[in-house]
């Protein structure tokens, strides 16, 4: 049976195979791994990629380098585009993953420390804690991870969304759910969900006033990043 995990991380070599529109053949070609590795990797079968055959799909597929064994653990890659001497160089308006890091507001900081205080606070009295605290605490953190993974999807979504943009399918496939979610009674909390939801050519239950606040918003970004 073939784990989530590697499952996973087979549909995103899969895809990136496809969107550069190499056979596995070609994928060798280019400093790749052999065509029984990445069947292997695509499928999921197997034992688990060796460090070589992770590195190899980075050059294959035109990844930065880590970015297959990172995927492996749950992240995304870095696709590398427009590389001089490469067999290919990718598709026009190929998803673009990155940077590495995004700022962070202090409140999305400070909701989540509150949360990782209490859970911490729980270890000296575990026999004391009632199902009602711990549940409140967790979901606070839970709300907390949101928001603070919501960040990076919104930085993703400006860069490679926008009206009239499909969603690239790996974006879809690894953050879809951010899409998904109730947007709730914070009134800053529930816009950033409708910009996300905006920026993914969602429909959204927006003012005019708010539709144009979030052009506005996603055209300075694309100015600021030209």
């Amino acid at each position: 049976m073939v784990s989530e995990s590697r499952a996973r991380f087979g549909r995103f070599v899969t895809e990136r195979r496809r969107a550069l529109n190499l056979t596995q053949d070609e994928v060798r070609a280019a400093g790749g791994p052999s065509d029984a590795a990445q069947t292997r990797a695509e499928n999921g079968t197997g034992p688990e990629p060796s460090q070589r055959t992770l590195r190899r799909l980075d050059t294959g597929l035109n990844w930065a380098p880590g970015s297959a064994a990172r995927t492996l653990l749950g992240g995304v890659p870095d696709p590398l585009e427009g590389e001089p001497g490469r067999a290919t160089d990718g598709p026009r308006g190929a998803t673009g993953f990155g940077p590495d890091y995004v700022a962070v507001p202090v409140e999305v900081i400070a909701d989540l420390m509150a949360p990782h205080g209490t859970l911490n606070s729980f270890r000296d009295r575990w026999s004391e804690v009632s199902k009602d605290e711990f549940d409140k605490a967790t979901d606070a953190l839970n709300s907390a991870i949101s928001r603070l993974t919501g960040v990076y999807v919104t930085d993703l979504l400006e860069r490679n969304g926008g009206p009239g943009v499909p969603v690239p399918a790996l974006i879809e496939f690894a953050f879809g759910h951010h899409l998904d979610e109730p947007v709730g009674d914070d009134p800053s909390d529930a816009e950033e969900r409708l910009y996300r939801r905006w920026l993914a050519g969602r429909p959204v239950d927006a003012s005019s006033d708010l539709e144009s606040r979030f052009r506005r918003r996603w055209q300075a970004r694309r100015r600021a990043d030209a």
